[in-house]
């Protein structure tokens, strides 16, 4: 049994000679807890459930069901708490944005429900950055009692967010302290470089960051567990590269994982101290879980530890009497038939704006018939990524556009849409820009699309409008992709008809399209983060000029919408499903129903330009 020294760290006292296990059993039971990536997600969502989500238990097949919000969610996690001696709620990051409740209220009510909760800690994640350091500070100081994590982040100088994060706590539970260490996502701070004064703040690298915390901490604590929204490879990296973790808690990429992942510490048996000095170390068998996002699932990992088995399976840290001997994991669905939690519901009341409605009446948008996919059945373009990438390229009139597959975070479901729900498909502040690029510059960049996309089974990391791109796919060497933009007047149905331009057949509106020339000059819509060297497609210098065009995506899809062929020219059934879909969403008459779909964008997804093929993958 272990004794803590008479030592204060990071704000926790541990007091000489006191038995830190406090007199409990050789083994005990840990349940943790775990959410990520919720964005903004307070109320229930309509969502048509895939195979997958269904297996897990949030819904049947094939079916639209509201799932999530946050007083359901708070029902689950209470149901658990209740059931268990020790138990914690561990969230690791991305709270804010998503949701047209965080524009209108810059995060006030997910932080009081965070609280009405009962989280215990929550890393810093990129998108609580959004409002910068001034909107962060103000929010958390003021509303949330409970620890906002990031060990990576260091303060360059007075004021800015570092002062309002910690780098790790230990909580106790039931008599165990377990030390939790936050690790924020450090693409987001070389993001915000531009802006150091925001900020006020530099990033450490991760592993360093959290050996140095272990170092400090492990003395005085039974159960270390790190809360990260690095991602998961980074996640893998992390922990070879780190000795003593017992527990990862991902987020960021918003992946769902069934079972944890289970990676050996300590790669190559030495890992750095806290000064960046090599040290030996025995490997141990750490696990890596991540939840998904948006409130759908609760990730419960159960840890039983023994404090006196030394043989124990996962391995022994010699500076810790407890370790881990036994792991389960569930993940918990927030399905439709749970009831919401009343204390939460309460607190969110205030801040709900009922469905499709606005000062002036109801404020819809658009009707879709069909649900439009963000992923396409060929894994290359998809009817929602068409439809997305067109709104970027209108607002800007530009030759091209490219968005990345990450702006888009949900399907479009069928039904009647305002810009509430269009949130929750792209939810993120990110500004539509146009570049002038060279098409040297532009073939680069869809070179490193080419490459994720063939780590990624072949499945497109960008959506284009205006160009026709062949990736190679797998990639290893030389050109991964080729681009073809300018429309010509030659009529084709294939691309043999365009062989003596060396042109590509545009099948979407039948005609040929020119490659890419290396000299020339392209205008091309993107979003910043794009633009700025984000997920690794544009190296953030190749621009000549970056002019702004739109505040966000959403705005430009809002807009593309409002020039789209109105639903009042469909045919009759597409009309009567208008018709019967705002009946049943917000209660009108049919007579009213009628009128207000004669003048509603109509979204078809397998009309034209939809399902048009502007993105392939060929055998090499």
């Amino acid at each position: 049994m272990r004794f803590a020294l008479l030592v204060a760290i990071g704000g926790v006292v541990a007091c000489a000679e006191q038995d830190v296990t406090g007199g409990l059993p050789a083994e005990v039971e840990l349940v943790l807890l775990h959410t990520a990536d919720t964005h903004s997600q307070l109320f229930p969502s309509r969502q048509l459930i895939g195979s997958g989500d269904a297996a897990r238990g949030l819904g049947a097949a094939g079916t639209l069901s509201e799932v999530g919000g946050f007083a359901r969610l708070a029902s689950v996690l209470r149901r658990e708490r209740a059931g268990g001696e020790r138990v914690l709620h561990l969230d690791s990051g991305d709270l804010f944005q998503g949701s047209l409740a965080f524009e209108r209220f810059a995060g006030e009510p997910e932080l009081l429900a965070f609280d009405a909760m009962g989280v215990d800690a929550q890393v810093l994640g990129n998108h609580e950055l959004d409002r910068g350091a001034e909107g962060l500070v103000a929010r958390y100081d003021e509303l949330a009692r409970f620890p906002l994590l990031a060990a990576n982040y260091l303060g360059d100088g007075s004021g800015g967010i570092v002062p309002s994060t910690r780098r790790f706590v230990v909580l106790e539970a039931g008599g165990l302290r377990v030390g939790v260490i936050g690790v924020a996502n450090t693409g987001s701070v070389a993001w915000l470089d531009a802006r150091p004064n925001d900020l006020v703040a530099v990033a450490l690298e991760p592993a360093l960051a959290v050996q140095g915390a272990i170092d400090e901490m492990r003395p005085v604590v039974d159960v270390v567990v790190v809360g990260s929204h690095l991602g998961l490879d980074a996640d893998q990296e992390l922990v070879r590269r780190t000795s003593g973790v017992d527990i990862v808690l991902g987020g960021h990429q918003h992946l769902v994982l069934d079972e944890p992942i289970w990676v050996d510490d300590c790669g190559g048996g030495v890992v750095d101290d806290a000064w960046g000095r090599p040290r030996a170390c025995t490997p141990r068998r750490v696990p890596i879980v991540h939840s998904g996002a948006y409130g759908r699932y609760v990730g419960r990992v159960s840890l039983r530890l023994d404090d006196a088995a030394r043989s124990a399976p996962f391995g022994a840290d010699p500076l810790d009497a407890y370790e881990p001997s036994a792991l389960t994991f569930d993940l918990l669905p927030v399905h439709g038939s749970i009831a919401g939690d009343p204390v939460v519901a309460e607190v969110l009341a205030p801040y709900e704006t009922p469905l499709l409605e606005s000062a002036n009446g109801l404020s819809l948008l658009a009707f879709v018939p069909a649900a439009l996919a963000r992923v396409g059945v060929t894994s290359g373009d998809s009817p929602l990524g068409n439809l997305a990438a067109d709104a970027a390229r209108s607002v800007a009139l530009a030759d091209l556009a490219l968005i990345g597959a990450s702006s888009l975070r949900h399907d479009l479901p069928p039904g009647v849409h305002d810009q509430e729900s269009l949130k929750r498909v792209v939810p993120f502040e990110d500004p539509i820009v146009e570049l002038r690029v060279t098409g040297g510059a532009l073939l680069d960049a869809m070179d490193r699309a080419g490459r994720s996309a063939a780590v990624r089974d072949c499945r497109t990391q960008v959506h284009v409008a205006g160009a026709l791109v062949r990736f190679t796919c797998p990639c290893d060497d030389g050109r991964c992709a080729r681009i073809w933009v300018h429309e010509t007047d030659i009529v084709c149905e294939s691309d043999v008809a365009c062989a003596a331009i060396g042109g590509a057949c545009d099948t979407g509106v039948g005609h040929c399209r020119t490659p890419v020339l290396s000299t020339e000059s392209y205008a091309v819509s993107t979003t910043r983060y794009l633009a700025e060297g984000g997920s690794g497609i544009f190296s953030g210098a190749e621009a000549t000029t970056t002019l702004a065009v739109a505040d966000s995506l959403l705005d430009a899809l809002v807009e593309r919408l409002r020039g789209a062929p109105r639903c009042g020219m469909a045919n009759a059934p597409v009309r009567e499903a208008c018709r019967n879909a705002i009946v049943e969403a917000v209660g009108a008459t049919a007579a009213r129903a009628e009128v207000l779909c004669a003048d509603l964008a109509c979204v078809d997804a397998g009309a034209g330009a939809a399902r048009d093929g502007r993105i392939r993958f060929e055998a090499p």
